[in-house]
């Protein structure tokens, strides 16, 4: 049976059981909460199990891993938003 750590401010709490995988993150033993849902291409997404407080939710129920946010902070950072929002074309209905 699968154990879990969840570190608390005042210490761990631990929790026995099948509650699904583990958070990716090296140095956690939490039960994940989300995936992972950074798109790496032909309509896939990471799905990295992620727990609640390695989750950086950057959008309504869209959560990135650590890797992913970093990734999406400099793709920001760099303009990348505004060039692709740039692009799009917007839908006119033909009459």
């Amino acid at each position: 049976m699968p154990c879990y750590v969840k570190k608390l401010p005042d210490g761990n709490m631990f929790m026995c059981g099948d509650l699904g995988p583990h958070c990716v993150h090296p140095d956690c033993m939490d039960a994940s909460d989300n995936l992972c849902d950074y798109p790496v291409g032909n309509g896939l997404t990471c799905d990295a199990p992620i727990c609640e407080d390695h989750s950086h939710e950057i959008g309504p129920n869209l959560h990135y891993c650590e890797a992913h946010f970093i990734a999406w902070n400099e793709f920001v950072a760099e303009g990348g938003v505004k060039r692709e929002l740039e692009n799009v074309v917007p839908y006119k209905k033909k009459l």
